[in-house]
C-alpha cells in the first residue's frame, strides 16, 4: 500500500467516525429537545387549567359566598315556616356549591398528577408538597360545608364561611406556587434559548 492509499483510508475512515459521532450526538440532543416539548407541553397546559379556573371562580360569585340575598332576607324575615324553608333550601344549595366548588381542586390534582410525571427530581418533592396543600385545603372546605349545613345558626354559618382560605397553609401555596413557577421555568429553559 502507498502512503496516497493509507492517507485516504484513513481520511474515509476517520469521516465515517466523525458521522457516527454526529448522529449520536444528533439523536441525544433530539431527545433532550423531545422531552423540554413535552415538559413545555404539560406546564403551559397545567398553566392554561389554573387559569381557567381562577377566571371561574372570579366571574361566579356564588362559587365563593354561595348565600344569595333573597335566602338571607327569608332567613332574617321571622316567620318560622319560610326560615325552614329557606334553611331547606340553602343545604340544597350547599350541597350543589360542595360538589361544584371541589370541582377544581379534583382539576388542579389531575394535573399536578401530570406535571408529576415530567417533572425534574428537583421539581417532584415541590409539586408533591403543593398537591397535600391542595388535598387539605380541599378536606377542610368540604368539613366546614359539612359543618355549616348541619347548622341551624346563620352568624355561625357567616363565620365559618369567612374563616376558610385564612390559614398559613394558603400563604405557603402561594409561596410554593410561586417556587414551582419558577422553577418549570428554567426546566424548560425557555428564556437560556
Amino acid at each position: 500500500m502507498e502512503l496516497k492509499d493509507i492517507i485516504l483510508l484513513s481520511l474515509g475512515l476517520a469521516g465515517w467516525v466523525w458521522g457516527i459521532i454526529q448522529f449520536i450526538l444528533k439523536r441525544k440532543y433530539q431527545k433532550s429537545d423531545i422531552a423540554v416539548e413535552k415538559r413545555f407541553e404539560v406546564y403551559s397546559n397545567f398553566m392554561n387549567q389554573i387559569d381557567e379556573m381562577s377566571a371561574e371562580i372570579r366571574t361566579n360569585p356564588n362559587m365563593i359566598y354561595g348565600i344569595r340575598n333573597e335566602l338571607m332576607s327569608e332567613l332574617l324575615t321571622g316567620d318560622e315556616i319560610k326560615i325552614n324553608n329557606a334553611l331547606i333550601k340553602f343545604n340544597s344549595e350547599l350541597i350543589e356549591m360542595t360538589k361544584i366548588s371541589l370541582k377544581p381542586m379534583m382539576i388542579i390534582n389531575q394535573e399536578l398528577n401530570k406535571l408529576k410525571l415530567v417533572a425534574s427530581k428537583k421539581l417532584l418533592p415541590k409539586i408533591n408538597e403543593y398537591k397535600q396543600l391542595v388535598t387539605d385545603f380541599s378536606n377542610e372546605y368540604q368539613l366546614i360545608l359539612n359543618k355549616i349545613s348541619n347548622s341551624n345558626d346563620i352568624k355561625k354559618t357567616a363565620e365559618e364561611l369567612k374563616t376558610i382560605g385564612k390559614t398559613e397553609r394558603d400563604a405557603r401555596m402561594s409561596e410554593l406556587w410561586t417556587e414551582i413557577e419558577s422553577m418549570m421555568r428554567e426546566e424548560i429553559d425557555y428564556y437560556k434559548k
